[in-house]
């Protein structure tokens, strides 16, 4: 995926700033033409009930060294979808194995994988996932990426449909040292926490965008976006023309350490589980997070 430099972040602030007729001059990667090319289409108020899509890219059972802690992990995942307060949803799940947590309920899918990619295909996978739930069985609502080993908050289908035009990137979130049992909490950087990040920065599972007025359109964006780290996810959402709402309140929880982590199986992710340490959540908080938004948090925290 493509990674920052300091010149790209000056250039993007650059591009930002400037009218959309003068940005379509610059050179611009397939993502921002993507992008702008969604700007221009028309967006509608939308009309009849919403539907949020989660995309679920799934590593095969041949990339891992114990499948059964991905089917633990999802079925986790899964679960906080089922415990969503408003049940209009649907999860799509793209990989060469069908996990049997597909299962778990009639609102949840499998999409086989064939392509023979070398190396890491998260970004195939989240492609497909684009033309199958955006272009081949569009449903007006929202559409959110979403990795198969993270928590949602149970309130978050809910929070969506109440603004139907605007996307919602999260700020706010929870990070889960699966060895420790340790949680730290995300937020915007500010002069008394200079250390903190957003949870968009740490994790992919972090920006959800209306869909359903443009099918091709939003489906080429969201197959360009796939080729970016959830870094450039604002970015390329504000060249877009998408509004978003930008929440405090954690509406993830992306659970690190646990063996079979994207990040682990590269030997990075240490960084992770200091910001962990360094910003923990107060027990009271945590408990509150338990006991409303997250109800599996409890266990996660117990280890040993």
């Amino acid at each position: 995926m493509s990674e920052q430099s300091q010149s790209a972040k000056f250039r993007r602030g650059v591009l930002r700033r400037l009218p959309r007729s003068l940005v379509a001059r610059f050179p611009l990667n397939p993502a921002e033409r993507a992008a702008l090319a969604l700007a221009q289409a028309p967006k509608a108020q939308p009309n009849g009930p919403l539907t949020t899509t989660f995309a679920i890219p799934l590593v095969g059972a041949h990339q891992v060294s114990d499948w059964s802690v991905i089917e633990y992990t999802l079925t986790r995942t899964l679960t906080t979808l089922i415990g969503q307060s408003d049940p209009n949803w649907r999860a799509v799940i793209c990989s060469q194995t069908r996990p049997a947590a597909v299962d778990l309920d009639p609102r949840i899918s499998h999409l086989p994988f064939t392509q023979e990619v070398v190396g890491h295909d998260k970004v195939a996978k989240l492609q497909l996932l684009a033309q199958h739930c955006l272009r081949d069985t569009p449903k007006p609502g929202f559409f959110m990426p979403l990795d198969g080993d993270d928590l949602l908050n149970t309130a978050l289908v809910a929070t969506l449909h109440q603004h139907p035009c605007e996307g919602l990137l999260f700020d706010g979130g929870l990070i889960l040292n699966a060895g420790t049992g340790a949680l730290g909490e995300t937020a915007k950087r500010t002069l008394s926490a200079m250390g903190q990040k957003p949870f968009w920065k740490f994790c992919g599972s972090c920006m959800v965008l209306p869909v359903g007025d443009h099918p091709q359109a939003e489906c080429d964006f969201f197959a360009a976006l796939a080729l970016h780290e959830h870094r450039l996810y604002p970015y390329l959402a504000e060249l877009a023309g998408y509004r978003l709402r930008r929440c405090a309140d954690p509406m993830a929880v992306y659970i690190i350490n646990h063996g079979e982590n994207f990040e682990t199986r590269r030997g990075r992710g240490g960084f992770k589980q200091r910001f962990v340490a360094r910003f923990p959540v107060p027990n009271e908080k945590a408990e509150a997070l338990e006991t409303s938004a997250f109800p599996d948090l409890s266990k996660l925290r117990q280890v040993g």
